[in-house]
């Protein structure tokens, strides 16, 4: 049995779900929605999310209230049931979000975020049908549509809202207007007539600073229990733009075309954490 505690947005949860497919010998994983249920109320400090990987068409069951005792509690009773049930049982805990490494075994506990390609990489046909999106509506049909006629399609996603909550800056920091400048620039010396196609909870800002950048789209009729669209229409474009967000993340390595993709290498405030990039970055994209 594997189990994965969810936390997080949909991106979060991807790669919380990815990670126990992996390492699952059944095609079923478990989910512990305990953290999304008992943290229920958005704050200065902390934004509320709901179950978001319901959109997909993949196999779960729901860890049940007793399962999570059973797996935790110290008394004699349940770990004389523990063991009678699942034999041994690992718990893996990230501590913040370093690379992990994980022994095979039959029962484990995930509580972390795992956000890296390195855990399953090795089932990415799996999760491209694990992670297959329902059908868009008419609007988004024809933003797709015409993603999808253009050559040099290019995702641009800024993240801005809960980002600029004070404890939330402090850790991941918001990314500078330079990094998408540059970023842009580097597209439209290496491919021609690119077309942009930007996704934020921001627009406004966008819209200044991308004044001067020529062939720009904004994407911003999709909220709430719509965002993960915004997600679908990223990965129909052949290049991205991402930010230092899982959402963006996956709508860059879910895509199919043979593009770049332009990630941040500072992916947290290095001055409060300090991962290898090498761990969140794939190898083939590139930093700036």
């Amino acid at each position: 049995m594997i189990i994965t505690k969810l936390k997080g947005g949909l991106g979060n949860q991807m790669f919380q779900y990815a990670i126990a497919r992996s390492l699952s010998s059944k095609n079923t994983v478990y989910l512990d929605l305990s953290f999304l249920k008992n943290n229920n109320t958005s704050s200065v400090h902390f934004t509320k999310r709901d179950f978001e990987l319901g959109i997909f068409p993949v196999s779960y069951k729901i860890s049940s209230d007793k399962e999570r005792e059973i797996f935790y509690s110290k008394s004699f009773t349940n770990r004389i049931l523990r063991k009678l049930l699942y034999g041994n049982f690992t718990h893996i805990t990230q501590s913040e979000n370093e690379f992990v490494n994980i022994s095979a075994s039959k029962n484990i506990y995930l509580d972390g975020y795992f956000q890296s390609e390195k855990y399953f990489a090795h089932i990415r046909d799996i999760l491209l049908t694990d992670f297959t999106f329902p059908d868009l509506d008419v609007e988004n049909k024809i933003v797709q549509k015409e993603i999808n006629a253009t050559e040099n399609a290019v995702s641009i996603h800024l993240r801005r809202g809960d980002y600029l909550k004070p404890d939330i800056q402090k850790y991941h920091g918001s990314l500078p207007s330079e990094y998408y400048l540059e970023a842009i620039n580097f597209l439209n010396e290496n491919f021609e007539n690119c077309s942009f196609f930007v996704f934020s909870d921001d627009i406004i800002y966008c819209k200044e600073i991308f004044k001067n950048i020529k062939n720009i789209e904004y994407i911003d009729h999709n909220h709430g229990n719509n965002s993960w669209k915004d997600m679908y229409l990223m990965t129909q474009c052949r290049h991205h733009i991402i930010a230092n967000s899982s959402f963006s993340w996956w709508g860059a390595w879910l895509g199919q075309k043979d593009g770049k993709t332009i990630a941040p290498k500072n992916w947290f405030n290095k001055e409060v954490a300090n991962f290898d990039i090498q761990d969140i970055i794939p190898k083939n994209w590139i930093t700036i």
